[in-house]
């Protein structure tokens, strides 16, 4: 019973938290304007879980104002509705559905409109932070009786009447969230100096605690004031959006039985919550002092540009190391990552991997001296050190020795096109590298291990062999450059093999990442016609590519170890966004000849679709003289998450137009709008052991 009632609080609250536009207010709070977020800041308490905050301005909020325009007449409100209806009912649920309606209808008119209808400032600070367990979303407002008109409307359409409670001599409005044998949540809202406050309340809550997570009171111990400016200097985000997950707070909350998320807990699920006393006992400062090595996850946005109909952002997130010879230790894993991968322009996919092999051994093994070395009073980390002294990964040295000196592997592929001349059926165009302080030696080693490679002796000079004299059936070039053994085919990689010949070696990187979508798309579906070809099915290929086909834009990804730990940088530039087409339920109110594909990825026609606005439909299919209908059904249909749901469907079919009809069980259909255009759409039926993709064509 109460797993159902914390699932539902959980998903309402994350709701209040996430959706600002959507709750009260103090009518008596003093109004002054303070957008400052080091103020907000001052009112965080230092063991919170989460922080995320930020500062907006116009520019960011106008600039998804093309992708915004296309929520019109969007389903995805009315989706979200029908979620609502597994919850518990309570007073406060239809004043949420009142507001997911109230969105969907302003969001299609842009950022300025929704800032200007809830009151929201443009220029303004907002800051969303767990206090205990408990969310409070706090964000500054241009116009406190824009967003006060809302709230009585939205109380006064769905029946509500507001409550109220006094904190700290200020008037919170509540509405109740869920309620449950002896537990009742509520959803509080303030308003003071033009700032925002929404939380959930417990009937558990004493007033000190309360009027902490409604900024009446400071904490006894506030993040530290300077933490979120300075995670924007030490890693470069931006005031727009940046915030940590504290897991050494995490772990204090979890082993710590004084600590204020752990009592929340316990006041909210009493016997229900797992026992740690024996972990809290003999584990939570051994716990404590390990996680402290690692203490924060942190995010943010780097770069946020929209230029005309382009969009590219910029977005990082790092582990925190702590632990200076565990990160020591780390670094000296970092290999070496080529150039290409960071400046062609013409990479269709590449992978790069940078991990000194040499390194692998001796690091392992000082960690594993560290840990099964340390002093533990843990029961629990004490039986591990026992079982990890039995496996002392020095032996990894015996395998490592045999890659002496790499430190890196790539693969970049360029082109794939189909080619009837060739063996293969394509021409190809892509690169493979291994990197070595010896590359000669791995050479000698594959010759030995790869039978493509037998008898096959790579000069030391820099000149390429074809292995197409060896039998491979298409030309295929290996061949030492610089420090690398490369494996190449096609102009373009060829020119990248002579470019690494004298490409300085040195650590710089752990993982990299490139991926244009289009050009992979089209790579992809060249793959699955060769593919099926060879008497394999396609669709799963031609679904990918569909996908990737659909929104055209560039990925790059870096991860590399620093100062700071373990950081991971993601670079994402789109083009053309207005022409991203999202498939609406009016859309979708006409007639279409649908086509499947097959297992040999050729369309067949298998009918006609029509689509009522009276959410009724049918579908019909013709004989093969197109003389007579041969397969009739009608329905009730659906759209909602993009995806198009029939139901209530009454089905017959025959053999010829001289034949009975028969009729047919009902059956429901579901499918995935994908590669939406104009006047077409594929659809990705998925029935966990029946997959089959559907093209439709408006007729």
């Amino acid at each position: 019973m109460k797993g159902n009632f914390f699932k539902a609080v959980v998903v309402v609250a994350c709701l209040s938290s996430a959706a600002a536009f959507g709750f009260s207010f103090d009518i008596f709070g003093w109004f002054q304007k303070s957008s400052n977020i080091d103020k907000m800041i001052e009112y965080v308490p230092a063991d919170t879980a989460l922080f995320v905050g930020g500062v907006t301005n116009k520019d960011i909020v106008t600039s998804s104002d093309q992708m915004m325009a296309q929520l019109k007449d969007s389903s995805d409100g009315d989706a979200i509705l029908e979620m609502l209806k597994s919850f518990p009912e309570s007073e406060g649920l239809d004043f949420i559905r009142w507001f997911i309606k109230d969105y969907y209808e302003v969001a299609p008119k842009g950022g300025i409109a929704i800032y200007n209808h809830y009151g929201f400032d443009m220029e303004g600070a907002s800051v969303m932070y767990l206090d205990g367990i408990f969310p409070v979303m706090r964000v500054v407002l241009q116009d406190e009786q824009a967003f006060l008109s809302l709230v009585e409307e939205a109380a006064q359409e769905s029946d509500l009447t507001l409550g109220s409670k006094t904190i700290a001599d200020h008037t919170l409005t509540t509405i109740e969230l869920a309620k449950n044998d002896d537990i009742v949540l509520t959803l509080g809202f303030m308003i003071k100096d033009s700032v925002l406050t929404i939380s959930v309340l417990s009937q558990k809550d004493d007033s000190a605690a309360q009027a902490q997570r409604f900024a009446l009171t400071k904490p006894s111990i506030s993040m530290p004031a300077d933490s979120w400016k300075n995670d924007s200097k030490i890693y470069n985000f931006m005031d727009y959006s940046h915030g940590y997950v504290s897991l050494l707070n995490i772990a204090n909350a979890m082993l710590d039985k004084d600590a204020r998320a752990h009592q929340q807990l316990k006041a909210l699920m009493g016997d229900e919550l797992p026992d740690l006393t024996e972990a809290q006992m003999q584990c939570r400062t051994d716990i404590v002092n390990i996680v402290s090595g690692v203490p924060r996850f942190v995010f943010g946005l780097n770069r946020y540009d929209v230029k005309d109909d382009n969009m590219a952002f910029d977005f990082s997130y790092a582990l925190e190391i702590k632990n200076a010879s565990i990160l020591g230790e780390l670094s000296k894993l970092r290999g070496f990552i080529p150039s290409y991968l960071n400046t062609s322009k013409d990479l269709t996919l590449g992978l790069g991997v940078g991990l000194s092999a040499d390194a692998i051994s001796p690091v392992l093994t000082s960690l594993w001296s560290q840990f099964t070395k340390a002093d533990f009073s843990c029961a629990q980390l004490q039986n591990l050190q026992v079982k990890l002294r039995e496996n002392n990964p020095a032996v990894l040295s015996v395998f490592t020795s045999m890659a002496q000196g790499l430190s890196g592997v790539s693969l970049g592929v360029f082109d794939l096109t189909k080619d009837e001349n060739s063996q293969l059926g394509a021409q190809y165009d892509a690169i493979a590298t291994i990197t070595a302080e010896k590359p000669e030696v791995l050479s000698a080693l594959a010759s030995k291990f790869l039978p493509i490679l037998n008898g096959v002796q790579i000069p030391t000079d820099g000149s390429a062999v074809n292995l197409a004299d060896s039998g491979l059936p298409m030309d295929t070039f290996v061949a030492i450059k610089g420090k690398h053994l490369v494996a190449y085919t096609g102009e373009k990689s060829k020119q990248v093999a002579e470019q690494l010949a004298t490409e300085e070696v040195k650590p710089n990187g752990v993982v990299a990442f490139n991926m244009d979508s289009i050009k992979l798309g089209d790579l992809i579906m060249d793959m699955g016609a060769l593919n099926a070809s060879m008497g394999n099915d396609c669709t799963d290929l031609f679904t990918v590519s569909t996908v990737l086909t659909t929104v055209p834009f560039t990925l790059n990804v870096r991860e590399d170890l620093d100062n700071n730990g373990y950081k991971s940088a993601w670079f994402m530039s789109m083009n053309d966004v207005s022409k991203i087409t999202i498939k609406r339920r009016q859309d979708l109110v006409n007639a279409f000849k649908v086509e499947y594909l097959d297992e040999e990825c050729n369309w067949i026609d298998i009918g006609s679709e029509t689509f009522n606005e009276d959410g009724t439909g049918t579908f019909v299919d013709r004989d093969d003289s197109n003389s007579c209908n041969v397969f009739e059904s009608s329905f009730k249909w659906s759209h909602a998450l993009g995806s198009i749901i029939e139901t209530d469907s009454n089905t017959r079919f025959r053999n010829s137009c001289d034949s009975e009809w028969e009729q047919q069980e009902s059956v429901d259909f579901s499918c995935q709008i994908l590669g939406a255009k104009e006047t077409e759409f594929y659809c990705l039926q998925d029935d966990g052991d029946y997959k089959a993709l559907h093209r439709y064509t408006q007729q």
